[in-house]
């Protein structure tokens, strides 16, 4: 019989029951989930899971071949032969620690038909995987897209992150988009581009104090069993469906970040999603500049959250609890803008202290806030800035002993961010150097 837990998450979100019927391994714990659709790489990156170094449990991969029922002739034709390939290339690759298997989604509703739904079907059957291999519990989902490699250690870095995190509900993989290669020099350079953008954003977020500033990236992402059926499982949007559904996870505390391998994601343009790589590569290949939040937002987001950790509503007369007068004018209209200041009042009301007070702010003024408030101020009053410049800013403010020496051009900054951000973080303190 499943699992109680299960049973009610699949009642509760919009579950289905188990798709295959072929029995897992007794030592199954992690199940790697790969939505496919129109993507002419798939091979490549299974082939880089075959080529992991062993591991002590089993895995499972789960690709899921999908398209809307309104699809044309062409494009289900096209996935109709990825299916049937990716079924030779299973049954050829699988084995005793790595088994795959393929979902056929060809049939996807219109109104919801995308890969947010693409994930969520193959991460509930996961569920499903890991119950009947009696590894609800202690079992893990892993987010991959099949225009990403995987390192040799993948697999098992996987598996010893989350037996040596205990606590973790999550983590984020590091990630690399490749910068040479076969496509044209200016598509790894407008990825690298993209790249450094997210990376300044994060680093941003952090410098301003905001404590669950993580990347959000579905191909590089995992959570616990138990975890994804308790914060409600995937969503179904079309896009960004990897932002909302992490920033479910991480507010529940010891979110970690695994950077002991790394996730190479395809630079390659396109326009499928108006979100992510293939889409930034699509639309500034070839433009003089790659256009990021600018820096000053960033420091006026740094001051309000300033004031939110030293602001002790508890040991103030009721009418300064929320301190509306000493919050700087940009950051109040905003707050105007959004009707914020009930919502404010309401993480103080009922709280027991600061430090519950803190959580229940940030539980409010969260990932998606956040990125509302830098949108609001940089359409208001700002404007885009390059991304070169704001991430040289940034990196002046976080290690100024070296802003100096340290080369200044797109391949030098991308280079040091991302060895910045393989540095471990402590949301608490903010601190976070290379060496």
């Amino acid at each position: 019989m499943p699992d109680s837990r299960l049973e009610r998450y699949l009642a509760r979100f919009h579950g289905k029951q188990s798709i295959l019927d072929v029995p897992p391994a007794e030592t199954l714990t992690g199940v790697i989930v790969i939505p496919c659709y129109l993507e002419p790489d798939w091979a490549s990156t299974l082939r880089s899971l075959t080529q992991c170094a062993p591991t002590k449990g089993s895995f499972e991969v789960l690709v899921v071949v999908n398209a809307s029922s309104s699809a044309g002739e062409e494009i289900l034709n096209e996935q109709g032969q990825a299916l049937d390939d990716i079924k030779a290339f299973t049954r050829e690759h699988s084995s005793d620690k790595l088994r795959m298997h393929v979902i056929e989604a060809l049939d996807l509703p219109p109104k919801h038909a995308g890969v947010g739904l693409a994930r969520k079907i193959g991460m509930d059957e996961a569920l499903h995987r890991l119950d009947q291999a009696g590894h609800l519990e202690d079992g893990f989902v892993v987010g991959l897209d099949a225009d990403s490699i995987c390192e040799p250690n993948y697999l098992s870095a996987l598996e010893s992150h989350f037996r040596t995190h205990p606590k973790t509900p999550g983590c984020s993989l590091h990630f690399e988009h490749p910068l040479s290669g076969d496509m044209p020099p200016d598509i790894y350079e407008t990825a690298g581009l993209y790249e450094l953008h997210l990376r300044y954003y994060v680093q941003a977020l952090r410098f301003a104090g905001f404590p669950h500033a993580y990347h959000t990236i579905g191909s590089s992402m995992a959570v616990r069993a138990p975890v994804y059926m308790a914060q409600g499982g995937m969503n179904r949007r079309k896009a960004g469906e990897d932002f909302y559904f992490l920033h479910k996870i991480i507010p529940l505390g010891h979110f970690t970040e695994l950077t002991e391998t790394t996730v190479h994601p395809s630079p390659r343009p396109s326009d499928r999603v108006p979100f992510g790589t293939g889409r930034a590569v699509s639309k500034y290949r070839g433009q003089e500049r790659f256009p990021t939040y600018p820096w000053n937002a960033m420091l006026e987001l740094k001051e309000f959250f300033q004031l939110i950790h030293h602001h002790n509503p508890f040991n103030t007369p009721d009418d300064q609890r929320v301190p509306k007068a000493r919050v700087a004018p940009h950051m109040l209209e905003f707050l105007d803008s959004i009707d914020g200041w009930s919502s404010w009042e309401s993480c103080i009301t009922g709280t027991a202290g600061f430090d519950s007070y803190q959580r229940r702010f940030f539980q409010w003024f969260d990932g998606f806030l956040c990125m509302k408030c830098i949108h609001f101020l940089r359409d208001r009053f700002y404007g885009e800035m390059d991304v070169l410049s704001a991430t040289r800013r940034l990196l002046q403010m976080i290690q100024p002993a070296h802003s100096h020496a340290r080369p200044m051009d797109a391949s030098s900054l991308l280079g040091t961010m991302r060895d910045v951000q393989k540095q471990p973080w402590s949301p608490t303190s903010g601190n976070q150097v290379s060496s």
